[in-house]
């Protein structure tokens, strides 16, 4: 059994990013790409001086990388539908 690099938490058949020689989920290789979900909402220290916004509190790393990742997703989505009108 592999550990990934990012969240420390076994990675298991199908779960590994592609193309990658480190053990890291897919998610996991997301999310130091695209950053937390704070940064792709634009609410971290990136876009608001201040700012100490990151990861969500409470969540696990693999969390937040889940969490980040669906924040992106959902952010391309709106701006594919702006860009479409």
């Amino acid at each position: 059994m592999t550990v990934c690099v990012w969240c420390d938490e076994p990675v298991w058949r199908g779960e590994q990013h592609p193309g990658v020689r480190q053990p890291i989920h897919k998610e996991c290789a997301i999310r130091t790409a695209v950053g937390s979900a704070a940064h792709v909402q634009g609410r971290c220290g990136c876009y608001v001086p201040g700012s100490v916004e990151g990861d969500p509190p409470g969540m696990t790393r693999r969390q937040a990388a889940r969490a980040a990742v669906e924040a992106y997703d959902r952010e391309q989505g709106m701006r594919k539908m702006a860009g479409s009108n």
